[in-house]
């Protein structure tokens, strides 16, 4: 009876705010709304990811963050991220639409190489 609510939550490896890695085995997936960063290889070669949903409150997507997510076709970033860093969306080679928010400061060497 309880797994369907601690199931999900157990997905997400996240620490002090930063979504350290991803465990589990969905296509779309939504970031939980506590999350205020996106860390280093959080998603890193996860092959089935198809979408992301991240949340307002997230300020930054580390370096490979999604790097080699060859099934991911869309992302919208929200207001509020201001960093991508490098390699973050590399080889993402399904990825079609990106919408990045107006306030970003800095889309750091190679974001969105291979695309």
């Amino acid at each position: 009876m309880g797994h369907t609510q601690s199931k999900p939550q157990s997905e997400f490896e996240i620490h002090a705010g930063c979504l350290i890695k991803y465990h589990g085995k969905d296509e779309h997936v939504i970031i939980p709304e506590n999350v205020t960063s996106i860390g280093e290889k959080a998603f890193y070669l996860y092959k089935s990811l198809k979408s992301v949903t991240i949340p307002e409150g997230v300020t930054s997507i580390g370096a490979h963050a999604f790097k080699g997510c060859r099934s991911l076709k869309s992302v919208i970033i929200p207001e509020g991220v201001e960093r991508i860093d490098g390699d973050a969306f590399r080889s993402c080679t399904s990825l079609t639409e990106i919408k990045l928010p107006k306030g970003i400061k800095i889309i750091d060497k190679g974001a969105f190489q291979h695309c």
